[in-house]
Parts: C-alpha cells; structure tokens; sequence
C-alpha cells in the first residue's frame, strides 16, 4: 500500500488515566475529548556532535520523548477533573485546586491523509493547568480557543526499548479499534 504524501486533519482526541501498579501501568478506558482544532509536538532533546581531529567524529542523539501543544475549542469539565485536578462541588461549580496531584494519561489523535489516516497513542504524559482568555464581541463574533501543554514522556517496553507513542495506519489489524480499547504497549521484536 502506497505511504502519504501529506498529512491533514485533526480529530478523534482520546485520553485514558494511566496508573502505576507493581511497576507496571495500566490504563482506564479511553474518552473523547471534543473540539480538537490543532496539535504539535517538539523532540525533547536533540543531537550534538562530537568534534576530534578537525572533524565530526559522531554524533550524540537524545530524545527525552515530546513536548505537545494541543489547541481545543474548550476544555470540557470532565477532562478538567479527570486530569487537571479540578474538583466538582455539590452546588455543580468547578473549582480548580492548585496542589491536587499530576495526573499521568496516554493521549490519542487522529491525522488525515491523502493516502490513509494514521492513529497515534502517546503512553505517558501530564498537562500542564490551562490558561484561558476571552474577548468582547464586536462586529464579528470570534471563538475562543485553549491550549492544553502536554509532555510524552517515554515508557519501558519489550526489550529494553523506550518508546514515546505507537501509531497505527488504515489497514493495520488494530485500527478500527485503536481508540474504543485500553491502550497496550506494543511488543517489539529483538534484532
């Protein structure tokens, strides 16, 4: 099957609270997050080479996992309480507690493109709180946005390999479930 030539579209956005039991994490079932407007992430790391006799003798390469930056057309009150630690009082108000503990979640989305769509889990990340602004109407009305500063970090799978996200392509045997079931790590074969 033929690979993309570009990549287009965001939607789908899952998350599912992760726990670490007996030195092993376990995933909740996932739920959607509505309103998926864009997503970006950056390599935590880099290279840096390695100079000797005038020369690039090697070149070190470190990846720390991703820094992700999700923008939503809002925030919806469940995800604030299941990962940012808000917490809902009896009268319905949201209140956000500013020392409730990190909350660590796999992330989920979905990309577009002109070949086939490609699914992506990111194992264990952690959100930042929110900021969130707003302005008067005017002649035009224009929507408010929030971005949600995410950090993948990578997870110990088979073998000894770390790994920050899986991602599955139209066709592969998981696709049509990738979302509706509890992320797995994958198993990777040694060389």
């Amino acid at each position: 099957m033929a690979n993309n030539i570009v990549t287009f579209g965001l939607k789908n956005v899952h998350y599912a609270k992760a726990k670490l039991e007996n030195g092993k994490w376990t995933y909740e079932t996932p739920k959607e997050l509505k309103g998926a407007q864009e997503f970006s992430s950056d390599i935590i790391g880099g290279s840096t080479p390695v100079y000797a006799d005038d020369q690039v003798v090697a070149t070190l390469n470190q990846n720390a996992g991703r820094t992700i930056s999700l923008k939503v057309t809002e925030v919806s009150n469940e995800f604030k309480v299941d990962i940012l630690g808000y917490k809902k009082l009896e009268n319905g108000n949201f209140v956000e507690v500013n020392n409730a503990p990190v909350v660590t979640f796999a992330l989920a989305l979905e990309f577009q493109g002109d070949v086939k769509a490609r699914r992506v889990w990111f194992f264990l990340c952690t959100a930042t709180p929110i900021s969130e602004s707003t302005k008067s109407n005017t002649d035009s009305v224009e929507a408010n946005s929030v971005t949600i500063n995410i950090s993948a970090r990578p997870i110990e799978a088979s073998g000894g390999y770390f790994i920050s996200h899986q991602i599955a392509q139209k066709g592969d045997s998981n696709y049509d479930t990738f979302f509706a079931s509890v992320p797995e790590l994958p198993t990777i074969d040694g060389e």
